[in-house]
Order: structure tokens, then C-alpha cells, then sequence
């Protein structure tokens, strides 16, 4: 395990990406946590876990953990208190450009090796985004000079949608995502996603996105190599199976992925 630092644009101004495997691996994951979450080596951060099991398939998996005011997540009961806390003022276009910048270091990392974005929840979306070209504009309305992203070999999204149940817990009053791109954004980015290969999941159990809003982004895609797969039982962060905390949802998500992505298929 190693870390790495890099700009960020609020708060400590650091992008911290640890990362976890081989030194030259086969294909690189860049892991982006959805919004307010924090992803590193601390003990059952699902990051963690989804990193070392990557490591075990042969490939770098790379924790992307954005800019904030704090990083004490684990202290905190109420999930809106944490956000208040550690993103009061960020906005969506910063927490993109900590997610680009997580990226672009992550290429220099691992010059010439496949790298593939696997984003959950808003993680997911940006990955989109990223992915189909219409990072560098939202970045760029804000002031900030894109970082260089180069080539996706391939997107994982677990857990993304274009709209939110109506009884989910995020208020778009919230830090972040109360400054999120426009919907025709996302689509716009989902249907030039024309080359690579691309996988969705999403739980049935999902409070957040219901499944017409996960299958619209994917039916947008127009790469040939996309799937879409149902994770009976899974929770919104793949953290619970059947109200239970669990790691099959992280295994089952890996079942389907794991030749695909060690292979490298459609690149």
C-alpha cells in the first residue's frame, strides 16, 4: 500500500488516492466514493475491501478520496452533520475537478497500463461524465484548469442514476450537490460513451435511484460492450445485503467483472 497526494480545490486542498496491489498490474481501477463518502486504509472502509480484492485479481486499485474540511467521518452519526461539517460551500464542479485530478495522477502513476473508472453513486455520474467528455467544460465554467485524464479503457457504476427517489435521504440543499450539473449534461456525456466497454449495477434495495433511473443513463451509452446487472438485495452503497451488512454485494459486483476486466476486453 502506498499514498499519494495531489491538488485539490477546497478545504485541505488534497486529493489523497491510496493506493492498493501490484506495482504493474495487468489494469488499474480508479475508485471514486459518492458524495460526502471518504475512501482509505482504515479498518472495513468499503474501499479498502473493494481494493484488496481487485489486488487479489492482479490489478492496482487506486482509493480516490476528494478535498474536505475534515477527515474524521467515522466520528460523525448523522450523515447531514458530516456533510455540513466537511463540504459546507464546496461545489459540485470542485468535487469533479478533485476526482479529475485524482485521475490525471493516477495516469502518471501508471504510464501505459489500462485504467478503468469504478464510481459509486455520484462517483458513478462523474465517471459518466469524465468518461464522455463533458468534464473539462464544467471545471473550466469554474475557473479551474482541467487536469489531463487521457484514456478510459472502461466505466463501473454502482449505484447511479439521473434522478433521485423522491423520499431519498440526499436534500439537494446539500453541499455539493446542490450545485450538480444539469440532467441533458449527463446524458449528453452517457450517449458519447461510444468506444471501451461499460457495466452497470444496481441494488434492489436501492433508497437513493430506483431502476428506471440507473437503465436511462445506461440505455444512453453507445458502446456496443455495456451491461447492465440487478444486485438482488444490495442496498444504495453496496455495503448491506438484505438489510445486513455484507461484502457480497462487492463480491457479486467482482463475479461479473472480474474476466471482463483483467482481460481488458473492447479496449
Amino acid at each position: 500500500m502506498s499514498l499519494i497526494e495531489t491538488i485539490g480545490s477546497y478545504g485541505d486542498r488534497l486529493v489523497k488516492i491510496t493506493v492498493v496491489g501490484q506495482p504493474r498490474p495487468s489494469a488499474v481501477v480508479c475508485l471514486f466514493h459518492g458524495v460526502y463518502g471518504a475512501a482509505s486504509e482504515r479498518d472495513g472502509d468499503k474501499y479498502w475491501v473493494l481494493g484488496e480484492k481487485l489486488s487479489a485479481l492482479g490489478l492496482s486499485a487506486c482509493l480516490v478520496e476528494t478535498s474536505r474540511m475534515r477527515r474524521d467521518k467515522w466520528t460523525f452519526s448523522d450523515p447531514q452533520t458530516w456533510a455540513q461539517a466537511a463540504f459546507s460551500g464546496k461545489t459540485y464542479r470542485q468535487e469533479l475537478y478533485d476526482q479529475m485530478s485524482g485521475l490525471s495522477e493516477v495516469g502518471r502513476a501508471f504510464p501505459g497500463i489500462p485504467l478503468c473508472l469504478w464510481g459509486f453513486s455520484l462517483g458513478g455520474i462523474n465517471s459518466l461524465i469524465i468518461a464522455g467528455g463533458q468534464a473539462n467544460s464544467l471545471v473550466s465554467e469554474e475557473g479551474y484548469e482541467p487536469p489531463e485524464t487521457g484514456r478510459i479503457a472502461g466505466v463501473v457504476v454502482s449505484g447511479s442514476g439521473d434522478t433521485l427517489k423522491s423520499d431519498s435521504s440526499f436534500h439537494m440543499s446539500l453541499p455539493i450537490i446542490d450545485s450538480i450539473c444539469a440532467q441533458e449534461t449527463l446524458h449528453s456525456a452517457c450517449r458519447s460513451i461510444d468506444r471501451g466497454w461499460v457495466r452497470f449495477f444496481w441494488g434492489d434495495m436501492d433508497d437513493t435511484f430506483n431502476r428506471e433511473s440507473s437503465y436511462r443513463l445506461f440505455d444512453l451509452v453507445t458502446t456496443e460492450d455495456k451491461a447492465f446487472h440487478v444486485v438482488s438485495g444490495a442496498d444504495h452503497s453496496f455495503r448491506k445485503r438484505w438489510g445486513v451488512p455484507s461484502s457480497e454485494p462487492l463480491d457479486c459486483m467482482l463475479d461479473e467483472l472480474k474476466d471482463h476486466i483483467q482481460g481488458q476486453p473492447g479496449v
